[in-house]
């Protein structure tokens, strides 16, 4: 067979494969499309969650078989056998948005994912900012993979009625970004309305769901995401102040001294065990930094307009303060009620955007601190 003939066989087996859609150039696909192209291909693509816990799988009697999260997996690998599926975890419970959009450079970009999906909705609920920080998020994701796919999921809540605090909102912003917003929240109220269950047969505790909400979970998610229609023009106007897009995380340990000098503070691993998996500050902090006097300080002089501390939680934990220009913006207490460590965060925007001093002083010597926040300028 010659060269010629051997090409168009090939272009030939790739069209009934669905490989090539013909007259459509690969660069026109949407990114949607592309994921799915692949995945007919038989090729390899990343699919990252990013999330809280019921990404995770919170109360699922294991999170890594029956949550929504592991049985989309199995349902796109059956629907795509040949398809090799890299799955990402980055989902911590209890944690919005606003955590989100500054570590999602160190626990999603890097995994170079074809497709994301992001789960918010509960732990965001009515905070003001968090509308800021998905947006940021978004921004985010595309600027660092403008050819990945981007799905905003949207959970509920209830121990009587189903609901989401942020349904309106990310569904605006999803609109905006000619994005899909899959919500779970429609149909389970329908369900619920039509009785074939109430919310404590679905949710082990007002929140979580359990095996059979997981799995009702995954049947429409599977469902809408099966039925996206190609996404939209990426639009380069923001649709809020979008503050957070900026948003960057310092690792302390980075800034200190060299080790003949750096008596105020001494690097460590991040703690190997936590009160619950997805809370293991090891799997999420690069280091921490430890006090080695109880008012020990640390300095950095950057331009920002917000600054953070991303920290583990720890029984018996003492207090922290982060100030600008030696005037205190926060003081956080690190101490936590279980017998494990957690993970903590705080962040406040400034005033003023531009160049200032930001120093985290210790309060107590019971401290583990992972990284500065910053966003801006």
């Amino acid at each position: 067979m010659n060269a010629g003939n051997l090409f168009l066989l090939i272009i030939g087996i790739m069209f009934s494969a669905g490989c090539v859609s013909p007259g459509v150039r690969p660069e026109e696909h949407s990114n949607m499309r592309k994921f799915f192209q692949k995945l007919k291909c038989g090729e390899e693509a990343t699919v990252a969650y990013f999330g809280g816990s019921i990404t995770w799988g919170a109360t699922a009697t294991d999170p890594l078989k029956t949550s929504w999260r592991a049985l989309l997996a199995k349902r796109l690998q059956r629907e795509f056998p040949a398809a090799r599926l890299v799955p990402v975890d980055a989902a911590i419970g209890g944690k919005g948005s606003d955590l989100g959009v500054f570590r999602m450079d160190r626990d999603v970009l890097p995994f170079r994912p074809d497709l994301t999906f992001v789960e918010f909705a509960v732990n965001d609920a009515q905070n003001p900012e968090r509308l800021e920080c998905m947006e940021g998020i978004l921004r985010k994701l595309h600027t660092g993979r403008p050819d990945m796919a981007i799905v905003l999921v949207i959970t509920g809540y209830g121990a009587e009625s189903f609901e989401s605090p942020r349904e309106e909102d990310y569904r605006s912003l999803a609109a905006y970004y000619g994005i899909p917003a899959i919500s779970v929240v429609p149909e389970v109220r329908r369900r619920i309305a039509a009785g074939e269950f109430s919310c404590r047969d679905i949710l082990t505790d007002g929140t979580h769901p359990n095996d059979r909400g997981y799995a009702l979970y995954c049947d429409i998610i599977f469902e809408q995401l099966m039925n996206c229609g190609d996404s939209g023009p990426w639009p380069e106007k923001p649709l809020t102040a979008n503050r957070f897009e900026s948003a960057r995380m310092i690792e302390l340990a980075s800034l200190l001294p060299p080790a003949a000098s750096a008596a105020a503070w001494r690097r460590e691993l991040p703690s190997v065990t936590g009160v619950w998996f997805d809370h293991q500050p090891s799997r999420w902090l690069p280091s921490v930094i430890v006090p080695e006097r109880e008012t020990a300080s640390l300095s950095l002089e950057t331009a920002c307009s917000g600054a953070g501390v991303y920290y583990e939680t720890v029984p018996g934990g003492d207090r922290f303060e982060l100030l600008a220009d030696g005037v205190s913006i926060f003081a956080a207490d690190t101490k936590f009620p279980w017998p494990y460590p957690g993970l903590g965060n705080r962040f406040q925007l400034l005033p003023v955007a531009g160049k200032h001093t930001i120093t985290v002083k210790a309060h107590g010597p019971n401290l583990r601190l992972g990284c500065l926040l910053l966003t801006g300028p």
